[in-house]
């Protein structure tokens, strides 16, 4: 019986050429425009997210810092005064025994990085000239495995030990450093030490190549007098939102200490990802709802040009639930074509955009790739959809009375 409804709903497309064309149309603009939107504004947010967070830490533990405590008067008195212990806060703010710490991180199979970290503020100096920095001691392989920065060396060695440091690719232009250079880096705590320039780093971003510094970690350890002890321990993981996930298991893990992900320093750009998420999933509705219309309008009318031959069908013996199959077949049938059609246009339109952008002497900073999982969603999204606007007609079909059908033309 399905066969012969499918026939039958074939044969209602093909004499209504004109409408099934028009459909398809609509169906076939609908899904490109909603693939060319969805891939656009996904490679915007993936080169957004991989510019802040790509090589930069996605989770980190430190040490919980002491609560500012009262100095005067006693508990409820109005006159009491809270400030806090800047040297309690300090001490307590290290991590001491990290030893433990970092095995077990480097162990967890969710990581794909975990860096010990001493970092600390601090001024270089190469001659008259001197600038503050941020001294960033590090154990080099497992921090080159967050920022990469053997693969975006300017000049010089990605290596350190003994005295040798790496230096921002704008602060050695600002200080006129080239590999071998001595400089001398001092801590607001009077303390200083000379180092050799290895090499210098771009990391794609201004602020951290006008002020980072890398040195190792035991001579970082000691330049700020930290004996032996840690600022925090830095980690990566392979999918940058699953860092909550991550993080709440680390924390029941570790509960002692205090476990942040990118999210919390980077609440705007997370407000922007969710703008452009909830315009474009606004914008693929509307569509989506309009493409839906459409077809239920003009399979409505479909309905109604062909009650007389519906009107025959159920008199030769057809069952109302055949009549209303026939309309719902025709609705998944432009559904699909249409869906697969458009997958094809919109793929070429991203293909086209990006052509276009190059011949015009542009070029584009993100990649715009086409998600196959995004594409099949949206074939059935709207396969579902036309179907589902096809219940009107079929139900109109279904309500017909054969005699008078036949009996009125």
């Amino acid at each position: 019986m399905l066969r012969f409804e499918f026939m039958v709903a074939w044969r209602f497309l093909k004499e209504a050429r004109s409408q099934t064309f028009l459909i398809l149309a609509g169906i076939t603009i609908g899904v490109a425009v909603q693939i060319f939107l969805s891939s656009l504004i996904g490679g915007l947010q993936d080169n957004l997210v991989a510019s802040t967070v790509g090589n930069s830490p996605h989770i980190v533990l430190e040490s919980f810092e002491d609560p500012p405590r009262s100095i005067l008067g006693e508990r409820g008195n109005p006159q009491t005064v809270v400030l806090p212990t800047v040297r309690a806060v300090r001490e307590d703010s290290l991590l001491l025994s990290w030893q433990p710490l970092q095995e077990s991180l480097s162990r967890n199979t969710e990581l794909t990085a975990s860096s010990p970290l001493a970092q600390g503020s601090g001024f270089l100096a190469r001659g008259s000239a001197n600038r503050p920095v941020v001294v960033k001691g590090v154990d080099f392989p497992q921090a080159d495995r967050i920022y990469r920065v053997t693969s975006r060396m300017v000049e010089g060695e990605a290596r350190l030990g003994g005295t040798g440091i790496l230096v921002g690719k704008g602060l050695a232009s600002d200080l006129s450093l080239t590999s071998g250079d001595s400089v001398q880096v001092s801590t607001a705590d009077g303390a200083s030490a000379t180092f050799t320039v290895n090499g210098v780093f771009d990391l794609e971003t201004q602020v951290v190549n006008d002020s980072w510094v890398f040195m190792d970690l035991s001579r970082a350890q000691a330049l700020f007098n930290f004996t032996g002890a840690l600022t925090r321990i830095e980690m990566q993981i392979p999918e940058v939102f699953q860092s909550e996930r991550i993080a709440e298991r680390l924390k029941r893990e570790f509960p002692g200490y205090r476990v942040e992900t990118w999210q919390t320093q980077n609440q705007q750009l997370l407000a922007a990802l969710q703008s452009q998420s909830a315009s474009s999933l606004m914008i693929q509705f509307f569509v989506l709802l309009a493409v839906t219309l459409g077809i239920a309008s003009v399979l409505a009318i479909t309905a109604v040009q062909k009650s007389k031959e519906i009107g025959i069908l159920k008199a030769m013996g057809a069952r109302t639930a055949s009549a209303s199959r026939i309309f719902l077949l025709q609705g998944a049938i432009l559904g699909i074509t249409g869906s697969i059609m458009g997958s094809l246009v919109g793929t070429g339109l991203i293909q086209a955009f990006t052509l276009l952008t190059e011949s015009t002497g542009g070029a584009l900073t993100f990649t715009v790739r086409v998600d196959p999982s995004n594409v099949l969603a949206l074939v059935i999204i709207s396969t579902t959809a036309s179907t589902f606007a096809a219940i009107y007609p079929a139900r109109k079909a279904a309500k017909l009375v054969p005699i008078e059908v036949i009996k009125t033309g």
